[in-house]
């Protein structure tokens, strides 16, 4: 017979009421054997009676187990288990290799890692310019920057944080530096004449370079700028959403940003520290917060996650349980909001509660996302959330820190209670989009449903957006007035109504789902060959009433033709059109063969700036395009919008762009009598350089760590270098991959190819790479990367066409290529299951690279005739017919259907 559990005795500790609550979830799930627990939750029997016996806190993963075992729910459990565990955790050790959310300082140098290349750019900056200026998010790390990176890296430098009294502060962090002064006369000296400074750092201490930190606060205070700015060396940093006031200073310098930190950065920040003290982190631990914060500005939220699983480390291994104990990131943000939010009084909780919401976005696919916004909000209380890292300050304006706060559980309820009215912000926001792009057009304001909406949002509403209602509610009054009197009128000269018959000679009665479907899609492929309308329409129908993968692909093709994006106007025929990598511009050839900027936008392009005479686009990224005059020359243009053009600079002479990473930051290429790309016999006087375009308009040449390869690709953000060598003696491609920074260092293991490699292309998030072969046919394989390691081959997509693939990759895992006139795309797995080909079409793509779309979630292809035509192909079908039902344009008209389809009952397709 079973032993009876032991008595609890008086629930006077947490502990206590945690194990008895334990044991009554068991009585509630009809009090099973701990036998039977135990086949339930793969535990022991013994196991299982502990983690109910109150002596110890069991593991989360046992607690868990137990819970599901009986029935009940986790995520509570998890919770509270979280909460007790806070209070059974080790105290910090003394040699925790890791700082927490506070920023780095001079102490920590030593353990400071992910940032070498940054350092050294920004102190090769120093030595070259006067005058750096380093911008970034807040939370981006500059702080740290300054203090563990640069203060240890220059010679003779001091950090200086202006506050209140920006003058007062600066003479207090330079008392200790000069002798035989105060505090209070070099304050003294500077207010009377900013020079002195200069003159005094000359004199005494010429190597001496200024570390500036949080200089946006002393941008108001011309005195302390003055001085500054004039000093022989001085580094400023200056929040990114500050960078139009300091350009208003008018000063010279040198500008470098601090971009999110990439995968490899991010897992030496997280190994690199721990080995300092012979520590290790678990290799599963490490891929976790790689994939949580690669790319995005989180170090603070990383440290603080290794902290708390430093607490629960088993020896001196931080394991996956501790992390998991631990929550992540995820628990780290959902903890630091909701002591933030505890903290605030009841009114500022109020407009926090609002101010989270406005910078969320439910699309049409209903996932929540983090949007970035420009907020009219209480500077104090942004600023408030800015140090408790819960949003970031950006140049484009004010967003959530992480996706993990979108689980914050009070935030995830405010959420779903204002799904809907969320979704009608959304639509608001893009309407005023449109609006202000059309010139205001008073066609674009609201009216009707979508007005009245708008109203009831209330609170939502910015003072931009107030406002476009109030014109919308004035315009719509007016119409309502003029409606009224035209249906007086007619009214007086129209005594009865107007009805009218459809008549159809076939007289079709009744018709099968499936032919029904059949008869709708091939109406609609005969009206796509003849580019007529309604296709769309008839693919609908199709689809609606007999499902199927054929009909599926008619429908999404259908869609695409049917909104398609011309360039009307002055382009000419079979123009060359480049796309920007969000596809929100392109330039295209005018009939004077000078490419021209365009603007694209709900599905509509309009005609922006020309560049130079007969001056053609060879690449073009964000903020940056590289033309060739018709002498062959190259030059670097700064693109803001369609109408914001302007040159920067020439590039060297005989200067050919091998690539120009998307974020316009890097740029590489090849200097030559004759530089044909992917030739496997290059021109030995060819040499490769690459440049920073930090300061554009004077490009600085950086270390090339390959002399003449025959392709190259940089990253996303520039940071990156891929370049491939061919060895003809050996039939073999060796490509390498490079870490830009001040100095070019090896990012990762090299591959060897067994074929001559034409082209490489990194994804936007760096974790895939396309890589294509010339055999000479074109095949494409797609390696998903592997930090610091070896990248896995997860797909080869074969073809019987010749070399000349473009590959594009979207941000979730697709991947499409372009091979003369066939569109494909195939959907990536990160395992050893083939890729899925989700679509392929013959007659699209025109030797023209495919750009993803984030926020269309489409991919826009050139169509296969000579008009220089966009085809927006979205291949999630749902979406489709939402869109198509919401603008009513799903609908055929009466006389079509009857003509079509006889007197067939009309089947609704929304």
């Amino acid at each position: 017979m079973p032993r009876g559990e032991r008595p609890l005795g008086p629930e006077d500790t947490a502990l206590l009421r945690f194990a008895g609550d334990l044991r009554r979830l068991r009585d509630q799930a009809g009090k099973p054997s701990y036998r039977e627990l135990a086949r339930r939750a793969n535990y022991s029997p013994t196991a299982l009676s502990d983690a109910a016996g109150g002596r110890k806190l069991p593991s989360l993963a046992l607690t868990l187990a137990f819970v599901r075992a009986c029935e009940a729910d986790p995520a509570s459990w998890t919770r509270r288990w979280r909460e007790l565990a806070a209070e059974h955790t080790q105290p910090l050790h003394p040699n925790t290799p890791y700082p927490g959310g506070a920023p780095f300082t001079e102490t920590d140098a030593k353990r400071f890692f992910g940032r070498e290349c940054l350092v050294e750019q920004v102190v090769e900056s120093v030595r070259a310019k006067t005058v750096t200026v380093v911008f970034g998010a807040s939370g981006s790390g500059r702080t740290s920057l300054l203090r563990a990176g640069l203060l240890p890296a220059l010679d003779d430098a001091v950090v200086v944080t202006p506050g209140q009294d920006p003058v007062r502060d600066l003479a207090a962090a330079l008392a200790e530096i000069f002798e035989n002064t105060t505090a209070s006369r070099l304050a003294q000296e500077f207010r009377e004449d900013p020079d002195h400074l200069r003159l005094r750092i000359r004199q005494h201490r010429p190597g001496l370079v200024l570390l500036v930190d949080d200089f946006e606060r002393a941008l108001d205070a011309d005195d302390f700028v003055a001085a500054v700015t004039r000093c022989p060396h001085v580094v400023l940093s200056v929040r990114a959403d500050e960078r139009r006031r300091w350009h208003d200073k008018g000063v010279d310098a040198a500008e470098i940003t601090i971009e999110p930190m990439s995968a490899d950065q991010v897992r030496r920040a997280i190994t690199e520290p721990a080995a300092k003290i012979g520590a290790t982190v678990e290799t599963a631990v490490i891929a976790r917060l790689v994939a949580d914060a690669a790319n995005q500005h989180a170090l603070s939220l990383v440290q603080q996650a290794l902290v708390e699983t430093w607490r629960r480390k088993r020896g001196m291994t931080l394991s996956l349980a501790g992390f998991e104990e631990s929550g992540g990131i995820e628990h780290v943000v959902a903890q630091s909001a909701e002591t933030f939010f505890a903290g605030l009084g009841e009114a500022d909780q109020r407009v926090a509660r609002q101010l989270f919401l406005r910078l969320v976005s439910v699309p049409r696919n209903g996932i929540v996302q983090r949007r970035n916004r420009l907020l009219d909000v209480d500077a104090r209380l942004l600023g408030l959330l800015v140090k408790a890292r819960l949003v970031t300050l950006t140049e484009d304006g004010v967003e959530l820190t992480h996706d993990a706060l979108l689980r914050w559980p009070r935030l995830a309820g405010w959420i779903d209670e204002e799904r809907e009215n969320l979704r009608t912000h959304q639509q608001l926001v893009t309407a005023i989009e449109l609006w202000e792009a059309s010139d205001r057009d008073p066609l674009a304001l609201y009216r009707g449903v979508r007005l009245r909406k708008a109203k009831e949002l209330g609170e939502f509403l910015t003072v931009q957006e107030r406002r476009f209602v109030d014109i919308s509610t004035r315009r719509e009054t007016r119409r309502s007035t003029a409606l009224i009197a035209v249906v007086a009128v007619l009214l007086a000269l129209v005594p009865g109504g107007v009805v009218y018959a459809l008549a159809n000679e076939r007289k079709l009665t009744e018709m099968s789902d499936r032919a029904l479907g059949g008869k709708a899609l091939s109406q609609s492929e005969a009206l796509l060959e003849q580019r007529r309308p309604y296709a769309d329409k008839y693919a609908l129908v199709g689809y609606a009433v007999s499902p199927s993968a054929e009909a599926e692909k008619v429908l999404r093709l259908a869609n695409a033709v049917a909104s398609g994006i011309l360039f009307t106007g002055t382009p000419k025929d079979d123009a060359d059109v480049v796309v920007s990598p969000r596809g929100e511009m392109a330039a295209v050839t005018d009939q004077d063969g000078t490419d021209r900027m365009w603007g694209i936008d709900d599905g509509k392009a309009w005609p922006g700036k020309k560049f130079a005479d007969r001056h053609r686009v060879v690449k073009l990224a964000e903020r940056r395009a590289i033309t060739r005059d018709f002498n062959g020359q190259e030059h670097l243009w700064a693109v803001g919008d369609a109408n914001d053009v302007t040159y920067l600079t020439a590039l060297p002479g005989r200067f050919r762009t091998l690539d120009l990473s998307p974020d316009g930051s890097r740029l590489a290429g090849k200097v030559g009598a004759s530089v044909e790309v992917g030739l496997p016999t290059p021109d030995e006087s060819e040499y490769a350089e690459l440049y920073d375009l930090s300061d554009p308009r004077h490009p600085r040449k950086l270390p090339m760590p390959v002399s003449n390869p025959g392709t190259v690709a940089l990253s996303q953000d520039g940071r990156e270098l891929a370049t491939g060598v061919w060895n003809s003696a050996t039939g073999t491609t060796t490509i390498e991959f490079w870490s830009i920074g001040g100095t070019v260092e090896s990012a990762g293991p090299a591959m060897s190819q067994h074929a001559y490699v034409r082209g490489i292309t990194y994804s936007g998030d760096g974790r895939w790479l396309a890589v294509e072969h010339s055999s000479p046919e074109s095949v494409v394989e797609v390696w998903q990367r592997v930090p610091s390691g070896t990248p896995v081959l997860r797909a080869r997509l074969d073809t019987a066409l010749r070399a000349g693939a473009r590959v594009t990759f979207s941000d979730d895992g697709r991947v499409a290529v372009v091979r003369d006139n066939v569109f494909e795309v195939h959907q990536l797995h990160a395992s050893d299951r083939p890729a899925d080909r989700l679509v392929y079409v013959v007659g699209h793509g025109n030797s023209t690279r495919a750009v993803f779309r984030p926020q269309n979630r489409d991919f826009l292809v050139r169509s296969g005739g000579q008009d220089p035509e966009l085809l927006p192909y979205d291949l999630d079908t749902d979406s489709i017919i939402k869109r198509m039902c919401e603008k009513d344009g799903a609908r055929l008209t009466d006389s079509e259907w009857v003509k079509s389809f006889g007197e067939v009952p009309r089947v609704n397709v929304c």
